[in-house]
């Protein structure tokens, strides 16, 4: 029941007790498991390996890049290793390269090197070749209107050089890489040589 108040008077309305609150409106959103209101996370995996001294990735038969969901309670990186065992692919460095909103909801990207497979499981992955791609542009205040997975992909392995470069972790993980990467430098590193 809302009560009137007249103007200037210092009457004010009772705070209703949490619990009926709760009640009317809900409970908030943050204790809420899942909401349409909430923007949905998803993992994109983009395993990229060696065959014949050339990079190739690997996607789904049906779908334009691997994509699974993200549970709540699971790390992104340590569930892109979980899922490389469903194929089974053997990783040997995973690694964040960007994210994305798309198709209602934000895309993490991981690449993932792996081993190249001696084989797939039927109707699971394809193994494609690795071409090149234009990065996908936005504006100063806005993202590409559209990004097509190759640019996505495209800007992984621009991300992976500069790491091959950078990090001796990943450098040491991707022996044999770096020649291969050279060609994917990154735009800010191209005026250095």
């Amino acid at each position: 029941m809302v009560r009137k108040v007249a103007p200037g008077s210092t009457s004010r309305r009772r705070s209703a007790p949490l619990e009926v609150l709760v009640e009317t409106i809900g409970p908030p959103i943050s204790e809420v498991a899942w909401s349409p209101e909430l923007v949905a996370q998803s993992l994109e995996i983009l395993p990229v390996g060696l065959r014949d001294g050339r990079i190739f990735w690997l996607k789904p038969m049906h779908a334009d890049s691997l994509r699974v969901g993200l549970p709540k309670a699971k790390q992104p990186g340590e569930y892109v290793l979980e899922v490389m065992e469903w194929y089974p692919l053997s990783p040997r460095v995973v690694h964040s390269t960007s994210w994305r909103f798309g198709d209602g909801a934000v895309v993490l990207t991981y690449i993932a090197v792996v081993e190249a497979p001696e084989r797939l499981p039927p109707d699971s992955l394809v193994e494609l070749p690795v071409g090149r791609s234009e990065l996908a542009r936005g504006e100063a205040m806005a993202p590409p209107k559209g990004i097509q997975v190759q640019a996505v992909l495209e800007h992984a392995l621009r991300h992976l050089s500069w790491l091959v470069r950078d990090d001796p972790v990943i450098a040491g993980a991707l022996d044999g890489w770096k020649n291969l990467l050279k060609e994917y430098t990154p735009e800010t590193f191209r005026a250095l040589g």
